[in-house]
């Protein structure tokens, strides 16, 4: 597992989604088989509206 600093991560979306995949996967083995599917959904609604609205505030 490669360490980057935060600040590479704020500069580049495309880090910005992959530690989000990185911690649903790490999560997600924690997790038992009924929480899974509830956690995927929430998790991804979440991670989506939060990474629109960090691409609309650069953007601003």
């Amino acid at each position: 597992m490669n360490i980057i600093p935060i600040e590479g991560i704020r500069t580049s979306n495309q880090l910005k989604k992959e530690k989000c995949i990185e911690a649903k996967a790490a999560m997600r083995d924690i997790l038992t088989d009924e929480q899974l599917e509830k956690f995927d959904k929430t998790f991804d609604s979440v991670v989506d509206k939060v990474l629109k609205g960090v691409m609309l505030k650069e953007k601003n």
